[in-house]
């Protein structure tokens, strides 16, 4: 069936329901898994507009130390949602590759590794682990994912 997934993993409820079906999917010696998460997109900018640009421009700059913390922290977190997907995964028997992507949006991972590495299924939950708020403006990864090119199936859980 498969050969190479992609799961894309968050905190969320969904994202653990998507990697659930994937150990559903699984063929022992034919699919291999990639488990990634991307803290990117949760990261501010480390210069925070205070104004309309048109009108007067300033902007509040985040001090090196206290963004490289707040990076930090981030990374720890995405850490831990990658070691328990591994653990998921070994507890099934089933051997997985974690990567966590630090400089990329989870949607342009999806759409250039897909294509880089042949991938036939991107596997992830419907809506991660952000605001409704956020969702409404700037939409959902997955909606991002299958609103793209990507040559992959694309398996969104809820």
């Amino acid at each position: 069936m498969y050969k190479k997934v992609l799961l894309a993993m968050d905190a969320s409820d969904n994202a653990k329901r998507a990697a659930a079906r994937v150990i559903d999917l699984h063929e022992p010696g034919i699919t291999k898994i990639v488990a990634f998460h991307s803290y990117q997109h949760h990261m501010l900018p480390q210069r925070i507009p205070l104004t309309v640009p048109t009108l007067n421009p300033s902007a509040y700059t985040l001090p090196r130390v206290d963004y490289a913390n707040i990076r930090e922290q981030y990374k720890k977190a995405g850490l831990a949602i990658l070691e328990e997907t591994k653990e998921l995964f070994l507890n099934a028997e089933i051997d997985i590759e974690t990567r966590l992507i630090s400089d990329e949006e989870p949607e342009d991972y999806i759409n250039r590794i897909t294509k880089e590495e042949n991938f036939d299924l991107v596997a992830l939950g419907c809506k991660g682990d952000h605001s409704k708020l956020k969702q409404i403006f700037m939409g959902s990864i997955a909606q991002k994912v299958l609103n793209s090119d990507t040559p992959a199936d694309i398996l969104t859980v809820r």
